[in-house]
């Protein structure tokens, strides 16, 4: 498995904000609703009660150059992120927030913790579904050169304000797309995409299936 994709506790965090509209009532509302929809949501796939501490993904797209281009602060110019993860028995055990401002056509983290993702940007997939680009680390390619990476996310709306975020997962699909898509000399669990009609047909792909892995994130107005 790729190490990078456990930052998917920091994405969450972008997520939240450019889901929805920000409401203050979100957090009020979170713990009512996860108590009392549980069942609802195992019913139409978000099956995964309880998430590990590191919310460890199974798969992880990624691509050297962004495939999400010309994107809109959906969020306006501010907002701030609260992330819940590591659920055990209905309940968070785990909680933090951070701040994003719209600089330079992404969102860009102001403050929060040091793993949360540093920068991303966001576009409707469907009704509830946002695809989403997130990057901020950088690491050694084989021919020595600096190599920034961006990943890819979907941030599922729950009800106002609410979201879940879970990883791009090149196992959705078949093999023989996989492969058109990943190539065939890759390391398990990692999917070097090229453009953004591999994208979206994984995306699409991932979003069909029951979420697996995911944070919970609630937005609101700074």
């Amino acid at each position: 498995m790729h190490k990078k994709c456990q930052m998917l506790i920091s994405f969450v965090d972008a997520i939240r904000g450019i889901l929805g509209q920000p409401s203050r009532s979100a957090d009020r509302l979170l713990s009512q609703y996860w108590v009392q929809n549980i069942l609802r949501l195992r019913m139409i796939g978000i099956a995964a009660a309880t998430a590990s501490a590191a919310l460890l993904l199974s798969g992880c797209v990624e691509s050297e150059k962004p495939l999400l281009t010309d994107a809109k602060p959906l969020l306006g110019q501010q907002f701030e992120v609260h992330l819940y993860e590591s659920f055990v028995d209905k309940k968070a055990s785990d909680f933090h927030s951070s701040v994003y401002h719209w600089e330079g056509g992404q969102y860009v983290r102001a403050s929060g913790l040091a793993r949360d993702v540093k920068r991303f940007v966001a576009q409707s997939l469907s009704s509830n579904d946002f695809l989403i680009q997130s990057t901020g680390y950088s690491e050694k390619s084989t021919s020595g050169k600096n190599e920034k990476l961006f990943e890819y996310w979907i941030g599922r709306r729950l009800v106002d304000g609410v979201y879940l975020i879970f990883a791009l997962n090149e196992s959705d699909v078949d093999d023989a797309t996989r492969n058109a898509a990943c190539g065939n000399e890759q390391s398990e669990g990692v999917c070097r995409i090229q453009s953004y009609d591999q994208l979206v047909i994984l995306a699409r792909a991932t979003a069909a299936k029951p979420v697996r892995d995911f944070a919970l994130g609630v937005i609101l107005a700074k």
